[in-house]
């Protein structure tokens, strides 16, 4: 958390962070070991959300298209993960893409961990993305908190007291109205 927080004040981009991020990493991580993650940033005068994948689960991004029913997009920008010793770094920077993508009101982001989507029943049935993305898709236009209470209501309802071994953690954006 400490290198990224400092890495945020010099790095001009996601992907610059995350390429710098990735030389600091692989040269002082355990070897067995890499670290997943996805780092945006949002210009709310651009209205825009630049972001960089590094092996991360995938966004969510749910868009009210007009007066028709809404779409939800599972981005999986190509990215490897943080901390591979690996030919130095030449494929995570040749794989690594930032994206920018324009912000609108009702827009609703979604980034999770791999325990949301891999929330698994008794009968090792993975919860999955497509699952998530739809629950996102049809009650995304409740305030977060609800929605956030909705995602894990389900989750848990799918599991139905199987135990997990990952933790759940999801961060909700959703895109009021942006300042002119």
């Amino acid at each position: 958390k400490g290198l990224m927080l400092s890495l945020s004040q010099t790095c001009p981009s996601p992907r610059q962070l995350l390429l710098t991020a990735n030389q600091i990493i692989s040269n002082n991580l355990d070897s067995r070991s890499f670290i997943t993650m996805t780092y945006a940033v949002i210009d709310l005068a651009a209205r825009t959300m630049v972001h960089a994948r590094a092996g991360h689960t995938p966004l969510l991004c749910r868009r009210q298209c007009g007066t028709g029913e809404p779409s939800v997009e599972i981005l999986t920008p190509d990215g490897l993960v943080l901390g591979l010793r690996i030919d130095g770094g030449e494929l995570f920077e040749r794989l690594l893409t930032e994206v920018t993508m324009p912000l609108h009101s009702g827009d609703v982001l979604m980034f999770f961990t791999d325990g949301i989507s891999e929330a698994m029943n008794a009968e090792s049935d993975l919860f999955g993305e497509a699952r998530l993305a739809e629950l996102v898709g049809e009650h995304g236009h409740l305030p977060v908190e609800e929605l956030r209470e909705r995602i894990l209501r389900e989750i848990d309802a799918f599991v139905a007291g199987a135990p997990q071994h990952d933790d759940m953690t999801m961060i909700l954006l959703k895109v009021d109205e942006l300042p002119s």
